[in-house]
């Protein structure tokens, strides 16, 4: 019997192999596997084709498709015995962030491998406690601790550290220094956890009453670093939270400067009572403000400089104790005027000539209420020093995500926060850095987490060596100014 003629060039032939078939699709032919085997219910012998296995060409003959190329796995990879491990952003805390590690190493002796391993992959991964082994064996840092990374081992240790506070404060009052401005912020967290002792009906900021325990922050207003936290009772307001956390942390003659949402009568005289100095934002509506003044004051020779823009201002006692500020930002004036006018061509419905004309004076304003005299630039700036505040403390919730509400004790809970405290002081430090370099626009904290920690270093003869850097960690690591070991 003679063979049936292939259909294809004689030049496709030679390049096919027994235990293939060939397939032209347009102009182009295609080798897949072929089997034959025998249907026992038609009595006759049968082919069944197979994967893909590439194409032939005249020129190159042969060419094998890629996802031949890459063997499957087929057993599960020994973590244990990876040659390639996560080094950049490790590299950088353990060079970049030693006033930290330092801290952590004089007040935890015992403890700070595994807390530094915690704040680790709190800050890149947002792990749970029970994926920390995992993130561990990954990274570089299980090259430099001879340490067990278990999820027993890290909740004994946050147990550990939240049942003695003693070195938590130290180590906040060492790293924060001696300061006499405090930046404060403040937020309502809901847990449903039964466990929690702290978990007390309290209103959150959308009026509702939830189980909720508030958390408290400082931070320094010349670096904007996270200096102390303190965990209370959802009932517990906010006053008297300072209060208590000024004693514990250690703050002398310190100035509140607070958030817009803190200002009430009621919070003002309690702050008072307490001999508490502050700085306080008004809202534009409040009835504090003598708008007639705002008229007057950008015609008057009361303005100074604050990062090349010209700032009006003015000021009058409320009563004996308390003065109002008032603040033109030109540059912002400018820019609210514009977006105004942009509003009233878009909803010409919402927005009329009437409404602009009579919001012309307080375009840029702001005003500010305290309980100490001072020159008005000295308050502007003392003010804006927590501008960046806001940004950080979205780094606070973004790091804590919902593993908070899993905690079983007090105890674990308090260890967790100053875990997730330390992971938010490198948070800052980044933040801080691109800042410095004018990169804040072009880099996210998250950006400068992912390029640095996908840096990292391959066993080659027993020796690690730095993998080489694509474009993207190269530029960021030449911007910023840092150097990865």
């Amino acid at each position: 019997m003679k063979s049936k003629k292939s259909p294809y060039p004689k030049w496709v032939n030679e390049y096919r192999k027994p235990g293939t078939e060939i397939r032209k699709i347009g102009d182009k032919f295609y080798v897949y596997s072929v089997t034959a085997y025998y249907d026992a219910e038609r009595k006759k012998g049968r082919k069944k084709t197979g994967p893909y296995l590439g194409r032939i060409t005249q020129q190159d003959g042969f060419i094998e498709a890629i996802s031949r190329k890459v063997p499957k796995a087929y057993t599960a990879v020994n973590i244990q015995n990876l040659s390639t491990k996560d080094y950049g952003l490790w590299a950088f805390i353990s060079d970049g962030c030693k006033d930290i590690t330092d801290g952590l190493k004089q007040y935890f002796p015992q403890q700070w491998e595994w807390i530094v391993v915690a704040l680790y992959c709190r800050l890149v991964h947002t792990s749970p406690l029970k994926n920390m082994s995992y993130y561990y064996k990954r990274s570089y840092q299980s090259e430099v601790f001879d340490i067990s990374v278990n999820s027993k081992t890290m909740t004994t240790l946050i147990k550990d550290l939240g049942s003695n506070r003693e070195p938590i404060i130290q180590y906040m009052r060492q790293l924060s220094g001696d300061k006499n401005l405090i930046l404060m912020d403040a937020t309502s967290i809901v847990s449903y956890s039964e466990n929690l002792t702290g978990v007390e009906q309290g209103l959150t900021k959308y009026k509702s009453f939830e189980p909720l325990y508030n958390l408290l922050y400082f931070y320094c207003p010349d670096n904007y670093m996270p200096a102390y936290y303190r965990l209370f009772n959802g009932n517990i307001k906010d006053v008297k939270m300072i209060t208590m956390a000024l004693q514990e942390s250690g703050y002398k003659e310190a100035m509140i400067i607070a958030d817009k949402g803190f200002y009430s009568m009621a919070n003002l005289e309690l702050l008072e009572s307490e001999g508490l100095k502050y700085i306080i934002p008004l809202k534009r509506d409040s009835t504090l403000i003598k708008k007639n003044r705002y008229k007057k004051i950008t015609s008057t020779t009361h303005n100074f400089l604050f990062d090349e823009r010209v700032i009006y201002h003015d000021n009058y006692k409320v009563n004996k104790n308390r003065s109002v500020y008032l603040f033109i930002d030109e540059a912002m004036m400018i820019k609210e005027k514009r977006d105004y006018i942009h509003r009233m061509r878009k909803h010409p419905q919402n927005y009329s000539e009437q409404d602009f004309t009579d919001q012309l004076p307080y375009f840029g304003s702001f005003a500010v209420i305290t309980n100490q005299i001072e020159e008005p630039e000295k308050v502007f700036l003392n003010y804006k020093s927590r501008c960046g505040v806001d940004v950080l403390f979205d780094g606070v919730k973004n790091i804590l995500g919902n593993d908070y509400t899993y905690m079983q004790n007090d105890e674990a809970l308090e260890g967790w926060m100053f875990i997730n405290h330390l992971a938010l002081q490198v948070h800052h430090k980044i933040f801080a850095l691109l800042k410095q370099r004018g990169l804040v626009s072009k880099y996210s904290i998250r950006d400068f987490i992912n390029f640095l920690s996908d840096i990292r270093k391959v066993k080659v003869n027993n020796q690690w060596l730095l993998e080489p850097m694509i474009d993207k960690q190269k530029k960021l690591v030449e911007s910023i100014g840092i150097t990865i070991p």
